[in-house]
């Protein structure tokens, strides 16, 4: 007579594998969320500061050397932003520096720089 089926053992093998290969594609999934929210909040911390810097950048006659600092959201999400301006030489080049920062974490996301000439 032949035996027809599985073993206990041949389950259990098979339970095992597939089990692992669960837990795999399980964390698989988290960490692809994960980094998908990272890079949306670094997309979003990116339009932020091009923003400012472009604000800056729209009116040269109108710049000041210091620092300006404030909050905004975009798309829900809060961010802080310091926008520093500085006069670099006589002819009236200035650095423009924005740093966006998420408000939670305070970790920074984004950092935008460029150099206009300032009208006399």
């Amino acid at each position: 007579m032949t035996d027809r089926g599985f073993t206990l053992a041949e389950v259990l093998v098979a339970l095992v594998v597939f089990s692992i290969s669960a837990i795999g594609l399980a964390h698989l999934v988290t960490e692809t969320t994960a980094n998908a929210g990272h890079t949306r909040s670094l997309s979003l911390a990116r339009i932020e500061a091009d923003n400012r810097l472009v604000e800056a950048v729209a009116d040269t006659a109108t710049l000041r050397a210091g620092s300006t600092s404030g909050e905004s959201v975009q798309r829900g999400q809060a961010f802080d932003w310091v926008r520093e301006i500085e006069i670099r030489d006589e002819s009236g080049l200035a650095g423009i520096r924005v740093t966006v920062s998420d408000a939670a974490t305070g970790q920074q996301l984004a950092l935008r720089e460029t150099l206009v000439q300032v009208k006399p």
